[in-house]
């Protein structure tokens, strides 16, 4: 289980993290984190009121039809109902995020998606586009419907892709398995957003400027970054911590299995000393 403590700690430092990195403004942005049954959820004005400086008691705990558990319900943020929708719609969903990001909200107010075109968006979000849905009224009931059946969407092209999305002259809504995913999905977004304008703005129509992707990495590709890599060859002199020459891979008792039980012995050593 988590601790309260932290889940409300955690959306304060990322409502002043989005605002500080101009993620969001002091017009608006909301957060929300599930718990089981319960979801946190940022109150209303965090940006306006307090410029995203909220302390721990302003998080509202609510069951997952907004009955609140602890504080007022008339302090959760405007935006609350596209929160509740995203979560009883996608139980895998851990934590939501609304902000402004200016460079991907400028895709947003010309109606164009956004091409996953650098390297980060394309790992982390995949190579769906970023979509848009269509103007709405801000906090509506209607805004939560549009939001979820774009996110069902991206799941109907790609099981279990990140969700993200863009809402016209507005903001962005994220949703991931937890806070930092969410987050995540925010920024790496607006990266690409930025450096397709800032490569406009630098390059415009040059036709020397080569824009393409000259090679296509696949997801199996971006899953390796994850995996454990040796980081010499066979055979590779090198002195151990303990300053012994040793000859990665030569054999179990050289390599660095040898290393680790040295260390693993002279700790237990040291504890049976100090008894």
């Amino acid at each position: 289980m988590v601790n309260i403590r932290n889940i409300r700690k955690s959306i304060c430092e990322t409502g002043k993290i989005l605002f500080d990195r101009e993620l969001t403004d002091a017009s608006g942005g909301n957060i929300s984190v599930r718990d089981g049954d319960k979801i946190y959820i940022s109150p209303r004005r965090a940006g306006q009121d307090n410029q995203w400086s909220i302390d721990e008691d302003s998080i509202i705990v609510t069951d997952l039809c907004k009955v609140p558990i602890t504080g007022d319900a008339m302090t959760i943020t405007r935006e609350a109902s596209t929160h509740y929708y995203i979560y009883q719609n996608f139980p895998d969903i851990g934590a939501v995020i609304h902000a402004h990001p200016i460079f991907l909200m400028s895709f947003g107010a010309a109606h164009m998606d956004l091409p996953a075109i650098s390297e980060g968006t394309r790992a982390i979000l995949g190579e769906q586009p970023i979509t848009n849905i269509e103007e709405v009224v801000p906090g509506s009931n209607d805004q939560g419907d549009k939001i979820v059946k774009n996110f069902k969407g991206r799941r109907k092209i790609e099981s279990g892709a990140p969700l993200i999305c863009g809402i016209p002259f507005h903001g962005t809504f994220a949703a991931g398995a937890n806070i930092n995913d969410a987050f995540l999905y925010t920024e790496v977004a607006n990266n690409c957003a930025k450096i397709l304008i800032y490569r406009q703005t630098m390059f415009g129509g040059n036709p020397e400027a080569d824009f393409s992707i000259h090679k296509r990495f696949t997801k199996e590709d971006f899953i390796t970054i994850d995996q454990s890599k040796d980081v010499c060859t066979p055979g590779y002199v090198y002195k151990d911590a303990f300053g012994e020459e040793t000859i990665y891979g030569s054999s179990e008792k050289d390599g660095q299995k040898e290393t680790i039980n040295k260390i693993t012995e002279e700790v237990l050593k040291k504890l049976q000393a100090e008894k």
